[in-house]
């Protein structure tokens, strides 16, 4: 074990003999009874201080690189409504409830037509003896159905 004074470890460190004083007072570094320090014990202990603050350096840096990956995200996702309210301003995107409302109504309206379908012309098939008439018939009305639907 080797004995120095508070000045001759305050010269090998490159501290003044305050700096010296005040981590003793702080309890960094302990005094032994006859006013000297254990060069050893420290060493150490001043090594395992600055190891701590280098941590919390180190443990500071990584949440602060954590929080700005956070806010980039954040902006990031701003960026993607933004760009999604305006391309629904200027109507190049639809809603997906508007699509499937006019979907809905579109197939009720051909389903309607379609069930009407047989009412409307079983009377006139029922006088045909011709298959080819009846298929021209039908064709025919299922055509005028499609195109006065393709007109709304």
């Amino acid at each position: 074990m080797t004995f120095v004074t508070k000045s001759e470890f305050a010269r090998q460190h490159g501290f003044s003999k305050q700096y010296v004083t005040e981590l003793i007072r702080k309890g960094i570094v302990e005094e032994e009874a006859n006013g000297l320090l254990n060069q050893e014990k420290a060493d150490r202990c001043l090594l395992l201080r600055r190891s701590n603050i280098h941590k919390r350096t180190s443990d500071a840096g990584k949440l602060q690189e954590l929080f700005f990956q956070a806010r980039l995200q954040n902006e990031i996702e701003k960026g993607k409504i933004l760009k999604l309210e305006r391309a629904e301003k200027e109507q190049s995107l639809v809603s997906a409830n508007k699509v499937q409302e006019t979907l809905f109504r579109k197939g009720r309206v051909i389903r309607d037509a379609l069930f009407n379908l047989p009412d409307r012309i079983s009377s006139v098939v029922a006088t045909m003896r011709d298959a080819r008439e009846i298929h021209t018939l039908l064709t025919t009305e299922i055509r005028t159905i499609l195109e006065e639907l393709s007109d709304e």
